[in-house]
């Protein structure tokens, strides 16, 4: 029966950046890889080598993509990119610390805090609004894969958003699962329910 034939999934996290050193939220801005993101995504792909993986969607932020590529070009497939896979637009306070965050915009910040779910950045999304783009997306892609096996590399928040899905969790949880550089979890996704087989796990 249909409802017993999962669409699986890998959910990857983006390498290393540029930036990493830095701690600002970088959130859609569009910041590269570093080498040693590169060489973690090029591990990655070893290990997807003989996996029986049909297609390869991204972010189209270039952290994802570029890395998605980089899988694509050893499994000799091209990348689907997607902006409702991009990670939690931050508005005002992408670019910054949470130190700069808490300084120059205290009340936004304790809003946040007291409310991450309904309440977004100034300028920026709600994790509801993420959840809700995220998902709609998501929905069709395992309709339109149903029995296969796909790449979805994208960020650590799109990656937590469907975890906590994927477990029944409110959303609310996020904060509670880690995703680490190229980090990998599966999710096998049937018709009315969901099994994770791997979380944030890396092949190097």
């Amino acid at each position: 029966m249909l409802e017993n034939i999962p669409t699986s999934i890998y959910l990857i996290r983006h390498g290393h950046l540029i930036n990493s050193h830095q701690g600002v939220y970088n959130g859609q801005r569009d910041i590269g890889l570093s080498l040693k993101g590169i060489a973690q995504t090029i591990a990655t792909a070893a290990w997807f080598k003989d996996k029986p993986v049909k297609t390869i969607y991204s972010s189209d932020l270039c952290r994802a993509y570029d890395g998605a590529k980089i899988i694509a070009a050893s499994l000799r497939l091209e990348v689907v990119p997607e902006k409702a896979f991009r990670e939690r637009d931050f508005g005002l306070w992408e670019g910054l610390t949470a130190e700069e965050i808490r300084t120059s915009y205290k009340e936004a910040w304790d809003n946040w805090i007291a409310d991450p779910v309904a309440t977004g950045p100034p300028d920026g999304e709600s994790m509801q609004d993420m959840q809700d783009r995220i998902l709609t997306k998501l929905k069709g892609i395992i309709d339109q894969h149903r029995g296969e096996e796909i790449i979805l590399l994208s960020h650590a928040g799109v990656n937590r958003i469907i975890l906590c899905h994927a477990l029944n969790l409110p959303v609310i949880n996020w904060f509670r699962i880690q995703q680490d550089f190229c980090g990998i979890s599966t999710v096998d996704f049937y018709e009315s329910t969901a099994v994770v087989r791997r979380m944030n796990w890396a092949p190097f």
